[in-house]
């Protein structure tokens, strides 16, 4: 009897040990994610990557805000969520307005910033990062978790191509989450090629498209709420 009690012990301690890391996110494996947020300037662009990253088998997180959502809903006529889910790429939330602060709001109004027309998921990255127990609460309200980063490139300074690719090959760690912005130099095929490359020189890989959640055959279209384990 003592040593069921134990056993059962033992197990609930093992089980406790694995918590959730805001920074790394769901992704649990060695491999590293690129994450760009906000709004890319133009529907070109953000095809060029998102075709790009399915023709290399690239898994990427975007994580586009409501208000940027609309305006690509009502000058082209595309949902950038459904749009990049549907060549195998991962989205998350990132706000309705992107507001400096989130820690500023109550937890019923962290809360509505997680709604439409933003991604409704259950990962969401808060802007710049802000968070504490009330902005915890709200995103808890929605059934969401907060996705940080491990490490940043900085390209929202003004960085160029080049010095892009250099930070985001620097910052870069067995599963890291790096992040990016879709408005920056960095987000073109050419520069994640790059990071690619640098990454690979180093022993490190990008995550891959979504192909299920075995991680076999073709690529397939994301599901909207990404699971626990990314099968990167």
């Amino acid at each position: 009897m003592v040593l069921a009690t134990t056993s059962l012990v033992s197990g609930a301690q093992a089980a406790s040990a694995v918590t959730y890391d805001e920074k790394r996110g769901p992704n649990y494996s060695s491999r590293v994610i690129l994450t760009f947020d906000d709004c890319p300037v133009n529907l070109t662009d953000f095809q060029r990557v998102i075709k790009y990253a399915k023709r290399k088998n690239d898994g990427h997180v975007f994580a586009p805000t409501g208000v940027c959502i609309e305006r690509f809903r009502q000058k082209y006529g595309v949902d950038l969520a459904k749009l990049a889910r549907s060549y195998g790429q991962y989205v998350i939330n990132h706000s309705v307005n992107h507001p400096k602060d989130l820690r500023k709001l109550s937890c019923e109004g962290v809360a509505r910033e997680l709604g439409r027309p933003g991604v409704v998921t259950n990962y969401g990255r808060p802007p710049y990062g802000g968070i504490d127990a009330t902005v915890r609460c709200g995103y808890a309200r929605v059934s969401m978790k907060p996705w940080l980063w491990t490490g940043s490139t900085g390209d929202w300074m003004g960085k160029s191509k080049a010095e892009i690719i250099a930070a985001a090959a620097r910052v870069a760690k067995p599963g890291a989450t790096i992040l990016m912005h879709m408005e920056d130099k960095g987000f073109n095929p050419d520069a994640i090629s790059k990071i690619k490359a640098k990454l690979e020189d180093r022993g490190l890989r990008l995550c891959r498209a979504y192909r299920g959640l075995d991680n076999r055959g073709a690529i397939i279209g994301s599901p909207v709420k990404l699971p626990n384990r990314l099968p990167c």
